[in-house]
């Protein structure tokens, strides 16, 4: 692994842990995931176009997926601490992962969308299963 990928790594692998544990109310376990999954949000939105310049996609296509990923990530920590408004950021994640989607499928024949596609259907099922978790209590 090359550090780009691992410092993207690192704070991701902790957000899904502690978002796990989060679920089984375990104390101080979800502000361990509030703050690695700001720094994995903050990393997404502020480093996108570093982030993904191995991906040789156009610059809109890194920024709108860095854009994408952070907004999911914020929808999943919203959910996850049971913060207001978590369906409207659930819904605004679920359109902006939707276009990027689109984008990553128009151009799939080229070798440089297959990483964001693979991390924009990674975080689709990661938010679908905090959010179809959240809004269907048992």
């Amino acid at each position: 692994m090359n550090k780009k990928l691992l410092l993207e790594f690192i704070p991701l692998t902790l957000f899904v842990i502690f978002g796990i544990l989060t679920f089984f109310r375990i104390p101080y376990m979800g502000l361990i995931a509030l703050l690695s999954g700001m720094l994995l949000a903050m990393l997404y939105f502020y480093a996108a176009f570093w982030l993904f310049a191995e991906t040789v996609a156009s610059i809109a296509s890194r920024i709108i997926t860095g854009l994408a990923l952070s907004i999911t990530i914020i929808a999943c920590i919203f959910s996850l601490q049971r913060w207001p408004y978590w369906k409207m950021y659930g819904i605004i994640s679920y359109s902006a992962l939707g276009i990027m989607l689109i984008i990553c499928l128009f151009n799939f024949r080229s070798t440089a969308y297959k990483p964001l596609l693979y991390r924009c259907i990674l975080f689709l099922v990661l938010l679908s299963l905090i959010y179809g978790y959240r809004s269907f209590p048992a």
